[in-house]
């Protein structure tokens, strides 16, 4: 019975009146807790559900499971897998366990050459603008220059005291640039002799790529940037700033006025080469971006990355129509008409883009 003057409190309005309270002490933690998982944990529990069923949404973009061949022959996973400029050959990498570089027929994927000098793994190649050599830049901090048409050693470059990931010819053939964790180099071919030291950043360059014309050189670099040089006096001209992690990648349109860029920020970017500034992001892969190309008309660009899937999109509005599936490392051929991938399973696949 209650006390007299006072009237009692129906128990289901005390109760709701302690649940106001509670709410009120612990609702702010609550709200923070729902916008933490919204923003953290659901995005991850998305990329995992895409990751292991892929969006196939086939009004937007292709997806192909079967190339036109498949190049076997390595015994570790394949790092990069090139056309010569005639497309007549293809070389490849092997990585760690296997550090050879092989050299096929372009045409019927019968294995011509397998090249031996790396004592580590094979992390980049490049044929010259006539086909007639090709560099190879390894983890055992060499560069090593072959003749593409024997399989015979030219040239070793040595001395560097970090492992070499990018290298690249210049249009004319007559200098080499090279990207390791200490900034990026150019040497001349016939001498071996290094001709331009440039800064690329405090964790170096993981790419290297000369201007069409020659006379600009871009790098990929670990503070998250592209960087452009002059190439007759080594000056730096641009810093591109876009990106959230290392730029591992990157390539110059056929036309040289923009640059594509991969980076492990889980996307890959177009900039105007001129200016730096950035013109579109493209965004799909769900992580790390690992290599870049463009197509030879420069109408698409081809990405890959940790998802394993090379993905090609339209180098204008960033539409994506093609998936190659378990796929990495793209590498067009020089009429467009054929893609090549190499990945972790140990192969190289070339991919028809006639059709």
């Amino acid at each position: 019975m209650a006390r007299p003057g006072r009237v009692a409190q129906p128990l289901g309005e005390i109760r709701t009146q302690q649940m106001r309270r509670t709410i009120k002490r612990y609702g702010i933690a609550f709200a923070l807790l729902a916008v933490l998982i919204a923003l953290v944990v659901a995005p991850r529990i998305e990329q995992l559900r895409r990751k292991r069923h892929p969006p196939r949404n086939y009004s937007v973009a292709i997806i192909r499971d079967q190339p036109l061949l498949t190049l076997k022959g390595h015994t570790r996973p394949v790092n990069r897998a090139v056309f010569s400029p005639d497309g007549a050959r293809i070389a490849s990498a092997g990585g760690d366990g296997d550090a050879t570089v092989k050299i096929w027929n372009g045409q019927t994927a019968a294995l011509l050459f397998t090249l031996k000098g790396h004592d580590r793994g094979v992390y980049n190649l490049a044929f010259s603008p006539d086909g007639k050599k090709l560099a190879s830049a390894g983890h055992d901090c060499t560069v090593r220059l072959w003749d593409a048409t024997t399989g015979n050693a030219l040239r070793t470059i040595e001395g560097l005291e970090i492992h070499v990931m990018g290298v690249a010819f210049s249009p004319d053939g007559s200098r080499l640039a090279t990207g390791d964790g200490d900034g990026v180099r150019v040497w001349e071919v016939e001498t071996g002799r290094e001709v331009l030291t440039l800064e690329g950043g405090q964790q170096g360059a993981a790419s290297v790529v000369f201007s069409p014309d020659g006379w600009r050189l871009a790098a990929g670099t670990g503070d998250w940037t592209v960087r452009i040089w002059d190439t007759a006096s080594g000056h730096k001209l641009l810093t591109f700033k876009g990106h959230n992690r290392e730029v591992w990648c990157v390539a110059f349109s056929p036309d040289g006025k923009r640059i594509a860029s991969a980076s492990l920020d889980h996307s890959a970017k177009l900039w105007d080469a001129d200016t730096g500034r950035e013109i579109v992001t493209f965004t799909g892969h769900l992580e790390k971006v690992w290599s870049v190309a463009f197509s030879p008309d420069g109408k698409r660009v081809a990405s890959s990355g940790s998802d394993e899937m090379v993905r090609v999109w339209d180098a204008d509005n960033a539409r994506e129509f093609l998936i190659l599936r378990r796929q990495a490392v793209p590498a067009f051929s020089l009429d467009g008409k054929r893609l090549l991938s190499s990945g972790l399973d140990r192969t190289v696949n070339i991919w028809n883009l006639a059709d």
